[in-house]
């Protein structure tokens, strides 16, 4: 009978240690659930706040700045490089963010950095890069003073038609990127991704509201905005401005008898070789018809005139014999010169204009295809 009742005893303790431990077990599995849904409940707030932040950025340096934040913050990162590759910027590859402030071992900013050599930006997909150099490290270590012994991953994404961005991250030595961390680092991504895009959209919308559709240069509406911009400048520096009036010799002529595909060849050549003569500080503008004006910062009247002369060649070095069948004569250029000057009264933006034009009448009314300077008799 005792050995019955210490059975049964020895039974119940069983089943009460068998409860204990799953219900320590529960308890454990709640507190892990608990907690993983804390951490991402956390997350999930983060990267509202980052979405939030984006909606208010007005410029990309923001929005790299932002990204890099939160970033190594939301993911306990060693080191990370934001760059950008844009095949028409100089330099075309530059590094945008980075962390911490000693990673990058380039003075520049704009490593030497070969984007075919990319594994990332050469595929389009997210790599992940194992520590030390097998399989395979990307060609940026090169320029960062962390060692290839921490595990990197790197997430490429394109904005607008040719900008391509690598947003590379650095882990500890030891620790891996898991799925886990890789999805948070491209929910980050996509969201800077978005608004990038979204402000390239917006800025190529102002651009293009400034562009002439036909020629590709400033149009007339824009002109008051960036002449006005370029007198304040000049007078506040005291650096020397000059402004020209340019006109296509017999335009209509060549309309009349062309037609008017033939004069749309014209102006659009001529707008070629503006680009391939100017400065990128320069501005042109298409201020009517077959007329153009052109602000050259930092010029002075005989620099002017030589640059003048460099588009008037430019343009007579064009062969229209390709596209306009039975051209009677070569299209020549009439060119009005002016310098902002107190000596000659020229020094509003009106003013200059008035001048320039003034000087360009001279040069249609001296047999044209010439640069004619203004000179203040010129306007008595």
């Amino acid at each position: 009978m005792i050995g019955l009742t210490f059975i049964a005893l020895f039974a119940g303790v069983l089943a009460l240690l068998s409860t204990s431990i799953l219900v320590g077990r529960w308890l454990a599995a709640r507190r892990k659930y608990y907690k993983t849904l804390a951490e991402r409940t956390q997350t999930i707030n983060h990267l509202l706040t980052f979405a939030q932040t984006m909606q208010g950025a007005g410029r990309a340096d923001q929005i790299y700045s932002s990204l890099c934040h939160f970033l190594r913050t939301e993911l306990d990162l060693t080191g990370l490089t934001i760059l950008s590759h844009d095949p028409e910027a100089v330099p075309e590859t530059t590094i945008q963010a980075f962390w911490p402030e000693n990673l990058v071992s380039s003075a520049t900013g704009s490593p030497e950095f070969d984007t075919s050599q990319c594994p990332c930006l050469r595929q389009s997909l997210p790599w992940v890069f194992q520590p030390g150099n097998s399989p395979v490290r990307c060609t940026l270590d090169a320029s960062l003073r962390l060692p290839t012994t921490h595990p990197a991953y790197c997430i490429p994404f394109n904005f607008g038609r040719k900008i391509r961005v690598a947003v590379h991250m650095l882990l500890e030595p030891g620790q891996v990127w898991t799925e886990q961390r890789r999805q948070v680092a491209q929910a980050y991504v996509n969201a800077a991704q978005a608004s990038l895009s979204s402000l390239h959209l917006l800025r190529e919308a102002e651009k293009q509201s400034l562009m002439d559709a036909l020629t590709g240069l400033f149009n007339r509406r824009s002109l008051d905005q960036f002449l006005n911009r370029e007198v304040a400048l000049a007078e506040r520096h005291k650096h020397a401005l000059s402004l020209v009036m340019v006109d296509i010799d017999h335009f209509k002529d060549i309309n009349d008898n062309h037609g008017h595909a033939a004069g749309d060849y014209v102006l659009k050549a001529f707008a070629d070789c503006v680009r391939i003569t100017l400065r990128k500080t320069d501005l042109a503008f298409r201020y009517g018809g077959d007329e153009f004006v052109i602000a050259l910062p930092q010029t002075n009247l005989e620099q002017a005139w030589q640059v003048m002369q460099k588009l008037r060649q430019a343009f007579m070095a064009v062969d229209f014999t390709s596209a306009i069948s039975k051209l009677e004569a070569h299209p020549t250029l009439s060119i009005g010169v002016t310098e902002r000057s107190t000596a000659s009264n020229v020094l509003t933006m009106s003013q200059m204009l008035s001048a320039a034009d003034t000087a360009l009448y001279a040069a249609k009314s001296d047999h044209r295809d010439c640069i004619k300077v203004f000179e203040p008799s010129q306007a008595a």
